[in-house]
């Protein structure tokens, strides 16, 4: 399988310590230079706050302080990746989710105090199907809420499969993943399933197998496909050590997905 080399990886250390948050600094160490998790935790814990959830830019497009569905969907990734499951800030972010969530099954977006902070503009629109990947998460992990669980159930009903070309559209494949509970869930996962080799050609630059929405989809592609995807990243690796990004605009992405591209490949060729 496609590896990443020594220098490769010195020069992601490189670009990400020029480039990166203090959190994607401490992940780097962890996972490439046996650095300490709770020295990652301490890190991804400056983004929380009092009421357990997650703002104050952990989400780089959204600089409000405010506790997001998204803030709480990046956060969870981090103790994902760190394999963190059981700890107090396990324990108080499920709470803020599931206490955060109306009656309709979903999170209110955008948070209140938006508008007083800088944010890219797609932030303020609503974002409903969160939830979803949230849901998704909490059931892998195990999370007993059952009446948060038939909300977000209830919600799913009113929405559809995402288009092919939708790329920010895996809510649904992971919700189906591990909350389905019928044939009917089994059919539209399995219709997932069987576009995922069309998707990922369409959205190659955006490495969907080693990035934070798409990593849960590794499991059905063979290796030949994960082989081509693997390349796609490793090639797209820039002389200064960080990955190329469809988003020239937004350059505070580059760490980041150097970083999630750098460990999953690194996680899914040892497994």
């Amino acid at each position: 399988m496609p590896t990443l080399t020594d220098e490769q990886i010195q020069k992601a250390k490189t670009f990400i310590f020029k480039n990166g948050r203090l959190l994607e600094r401490k992940l780097y160490e962890y996972f490439f230079e046996n650095g300490s998790k709770q020295s990652c935790i301490k890190a991804l814990c400056a983004y929380q706050n009092p009421d357990g959830g997650f703002g104050n830019g952990i989400e780089p497009d959204l600089l409000c302080p405010d506790s997001t569905a998204v803030g709480a969907e990046f956060a969870l990734h981090v103790l994902q990746l760190l394999e963190y499951y059981d700890s107090d800030i396990v324990t108080s972010l499920v709470d803020w989710i599931v206490t955060s969530q109306n009656e309709s099954g979903v999170i209110i977006h955008p948070p209140q105090n938006l508008s007083n902070f800088p944010h890219q503009p797609w932030w303020e629109n609503p974002d409903p199907e969160r939830i979803l990947m949230l849901a998704g998460m909490m059931r892998r992990w195990g999370v007993d809420q059952p009446v948060f669980f038939k909300k977000v159930r209830t919600f799913y009903r009113s929405t559809s499969l995402p288009p092919l070309d939708r790329y920010y559209g895996y809510p649904h494949f992971v919700y189906l993943k591990y909350c389905g509970e019928n044939d009917e869930d089994k059919a539209k996962l399995a219709t997932l399933i069987d576009r995922l080799p069309a998707f990922l050609s369409t959205h190659g630059n955006h490495f969907p197998l080693l990035s934070r929405g798409w990593m849960y989809a590794r499991e059905y592609v063979n290796e030949e496909i994960w082989a081509r995807e693997a390349t796609i990243f490793i090639n797209s690796l820039q002389e200064d050590g960080g990955v190329k990004i469809p988003y020239s605009d937004l350059p505070w992405w580059r760490p980041i997905w150097t970083l999630n591209g750098c460990v999953l490949l690194n996680k899914w060729n040892n497994q």
